[in-house]
């Protein structure tokens, strides 16, 4: 393996790191919101959730499409229905 594909493969890596960190940190503010997990957002699995309509607010939503209905990255037919986002 040469210098670039070497330089090639961590710059890669490092992406991802990056990716991952900045979801895990959207995830964590998300967590600490509780009041915005009722407002009305698409989750990951292409259903809506919530009770409340907000005109012009952050939706409960990270940019990789995770809710705080799916708190442990749980396919659809395993969501909490019985307590948020219903």
């Amino acid at each position: 393996m040469g210098f670039r594909a070497t330089v090639r493969t961590w710059i890669a890596r490092f992406g991802e790191f990056r990716r991952t960190h900045i979801e895990m940190h959207e995830r964590y503010w998300l967590m600490l919101e509780p009041w915005t997990h009722d407002m009305l957002h698409w989750g990951a699995d292409g259903t809506l959730h919530g009770t409340v309509a907000v005109e012009r607010a952050r939706p409960p939503v990270t940019r990789g499409g995770w809710c705080p209905c799916r708190p442990l990255d749980v396919g659809p037919e395993m969501r909490d229905t019985a307590g948020r986002c219903g």
